[in-house]
């Protein structure tokens, strides 16, 4: 590697930057990102998960160039997916996927060419970026800079070096898994990185190899795949994670749709032009609570909400049910889709509900503006294995089989078997588990039975 820099990284050691990439880590979009958390705000949970999208890049250029040089890649093919993957996270927003749930909602996708028009908006922005800051096409020069943004958006080349930056084996999951884990301090998502890479190859002919694994690889894949569900399950699905998330969202939605805050709706607005991304390009988690939190705006919904995050004054978990405990299939998908914008009647209409069910059981009187009803999914184990560019395959004869046919672990697990759940989220306060136990016990049924009758009137066909 060229004269360049090294940076001392918890996970995987030093890892060393030649003189391009360390001029890019210097540019300003990418030290933004040390503004930026990994995790948004699960240090109310895990303490320690305080690390940001900057040390997690640095370290998804580490893995990528791991995975090449397993793959016997040559020193270009090893350059383009180093920068690549340095890269791959310019676009996040404050507190990284949170962001996401406001691009989908407020962003004008009309403004966008028919082939980019499903694509995630954060994704675009790093597209975007990569093409046309000054900074960044001065260091890399616009070829590269095509390069870059091709492989990350569809491919260049050989599809396996996509597959290093974008796949259901790639260097970014690889990295998160290893360091989300190091920083909440669990064991949840650790698995054998190095016996992983050690079992991947290339299969088929020179000009369109495919990432796959060795069929003697399967077991450590299997590790892979497990720490991803375990971290997913125990982590990122965690209930404090869960609701601070959620409570951020809504913050932000009351923010643009209830206190009309025209600056918080600009930063969501996404409508494909230069003075989106520039004005996109100076926000990260400090500067969003200091400038719509409680001191900046006060007597706002938004304002409050933040305020009660950066307090620690969270919403309490009043209802939780798996989805399949409710009777109609109809009901079920409704509720799987109750978080989304398309859904809002529907949401709305049952958060008052609810709020008039916890007046009702003397536990307060909530503004049903605060009550958070939240839909979320699990999939199974084995669906897990695979991203949306499809299932990680093994080089086996005489052709090559997915991952979870190939596992006798895997292959045994149902597919279908996925745990949906929908969930309630409510400023209230009890000081006791048994004050907890009872309050939960009195919501249960009534809020089942409202969510039920409201459910059966958003059908097509409903009362």
């Amino acid at each position: 590697m060229a004269k360049g820099f090294q940076v001392r990284d918890p996970v995987h050691g030093f890892l060393g930057l030649c003189e391009t990439e360390t001029k890019l880590v210097r540019a300003r979009l990418f030290q933004r990102l040390r503004g930026i958390r990994q995790l948004a705000l699960a240090n109310l949970v895990y303490p320690g998960a305080l690390h940001t999208r900057f040390d997690h890049s640095l370290g998804v250029c580490h893995v990528a160039q791991s995975m090449a040089e397993q793959l016997g890649l040559g020193p270009d093919e090893i350059r383009l997916v180093r920068i690549a993957a340095l890269l791959h996270d310019l676009g996040h927003g404050p507190f990284s996927h949170v962001s996401e749930n406001l691009l989908d909602r407020y962003a004008d996708r009309e403004t966008l060419p028919l082939d980019q028009k499903k694509e995630k908006i954060h994704e675009l922005v790093t597209g975007y970026w990569i093409l046309n800051a000054p900074d960044i096409v001065d260091i890399l020069g616009r070829d590269m800079c095509k390069q870059v943004t091709s492989l990350l958006a569809k491919g260049h080349g050989q599809p396996a070096l996509h597959s290093i930056v974008s796949g259901p084996l790639d260097a970014d999951k690889q990295d998160y898994l290893l360091r989300d884990s190091m920083f909440c301090g669990v064991e949840y998502g650790v698995f054998d990185i190095h016996q992983l890479h050690r079992s991947l190859l290339l299969y088929g002919p020179d000009e369109d190899q495919q990432l796959m694994i060795a069929s003697d690889g399967v077991h450590a894949v299997e590790q892979y795949v497990l720490a991803k569900y375990y971290l997913t399950t125990s982590v990122y699905r965690h209930r404090v994670r869960l609701i601070t998330d959620q409570m951020i969202v809504r913050a932000l939605i009351l923010g643009i749709e209830e206190d009309d805050l025209a600056d918080l709706r600009r930063i969501y607005s996404f409508n494909n032009s230069a003075e989106f991304f520039d004005q996109y390009a100076t926000w990260d988690d400090a500067k969003l609570l200091l400038s719509f939190g409680a001191s900046a705006k006060p007597d706002t919904l938004c304002g409050k909400m933040l305020d009660w995050l950066q307090a620690r004054q969270l919403h309490k978990l009043v209802y939780s049910e798996r989805i399949r405990d409710f009777a109609e299939v109809k009901v079920k998908n409704l509720l799987l889709e109750v978080s989304k914008k398309s859904r809002d009647a529907f949401r709305k209409e049952l958060e008052v509900a609810i709020a008039g069910i916890i007046k009702g059981q003397c536990l307060g009187d909530v503004d049903p503006r605060l009550v958070i009803v939240h839909g979320f999914d699990i999939k199974s184990v084995r669906t897990s294995s695979r991203n949306d560019e499809g299932s990680i395959m093994v080089a086996c004869s005489p052709k090559p089989q997915p991952f979870e046919e190939e596992s006798p672990l895997f292959s045994s697990i149902n597919e279908r078997y996925a745990e949906g759940s929908v969930e309630v989220y409510a400023p209230i306060v009890w000081e006791t588990r048994s004050e907890r136990r009872r309050a939960r016990e009195a919501l249960r049924q009534p809020i089942k039975e409202a969510i039920e009758a409201i459910a059966k009137t958003h059908l097509p066909g409903g009362a």
